[in-house]
């Protein structure tokens, strides 16, 4: 073969060979690329731990029986009692018509204690009926229960009375004008007590060094009940009267 032919057909193959090893270059690095661009991270796809918090439980707070109590100052005083009106003329208004009238606090300072109650308010009365015999509110000195405590709105400082079984039972004096029918209150001498009731005392001598002078009536009407004048540094301290056993002891409802 002539020289000039063989060169020839030596370029021609040495073009088809530089185009097939550039193709399979091309392709090798085109699938590479394609490699790369799919690989995600493990750490780009991790879910967070789902954290679960629990709300820390309480205690509720336990309720004491205070041996005084306040009454608020906002809650309305107005008692209001229903009554027929005999007077009110028919040709007016008819037979039968009833009027409502407000009755007046019968709580004072010349209110008395006596073995069965203070003044109107009786042992043995319904918080409804002790309102009515009181013509004021009694408030609860602690949420209603089986024991608890009410105040009289409009009435004297310092008196309390206590609820039992849903009938009043006992009445706490601690401050105020309040005395027994005898005019034995706070601040009377330890020695005018046992002159006044001699005989009829019982003493008690409390843990914390206060005296319990404990009135026991002779009547049989009232053997089911005590007046008890507690005495602190020769006078008496706070005074109550109620029903046995509740009345014996030195905190209401054994708080």
């Amino acid at each position: 073969m002539p020289f000039r032919q063989l060169a020839s057909v030596l370029i021609a193959l040495i073009i088809v060979m530089s185009a097939a090893l550039f193709i399979i270059t091309r392709g090798g690095d085109s699938n590479s690329s394609t490699a790369s661009t799919t690989t995600v991270p493990v750490s780009s796809t991790t879910v967070p731990a789902l954290v679960i918090t629990t709300p820390p439980t309480t205690t509720p707070p336990t309720t004491t029986i205070p041996t005084e109590c306040a009454a608020p100052t906002e809650v309305s005083t107005t008692v209001t009692t229903t009554v027929a009106d005999s007077a009110t003329s028919t040709s007016e208004a008819g037979a039968g018509t009833t009027t409502t009238t407000q009755a007046q606090p019968t709580l004072g300072s010349n209110s008395s204690v006596s073995t069965v109650g203070l003044d109107r308010v009786t042992f043995g009365l319904t918080v409804k009926q002790a309102e009515a015999a009181a013509a004021t509110p009694m408030i609860p000195c602690s949420p209603p229960s089986d024991c608890y405590r009410v105040t009289p709105l409009d009435a004297p400082k310092g008196i309390s009375f206590v609820v039992s079984s849903g009938t009043i039972e006992r009445v706490d004096i601690t401050t105020g004008p309040i005395t027994t029918r005898s005019g034995l209150g706070i601040g009377t001498p330890e020695a005018r007590i046992v002159e006044s009731l001699g005989d009829k005392l019982d003493r008690r001598v409390n843990d914390d060094g206060s005296i319990d002078l404990i009135f026991v009536p002779t009547d049989p009407n009232d053997a089911s009940f005590r007046v008890i004048f507690t005495i602190r540094d020769g006078v008496v301290d706070s005074f109550r009267s109620g029903r046995v056993p509740l009345v014996l002891g030195t905190e209401a409802c054994g708080a």
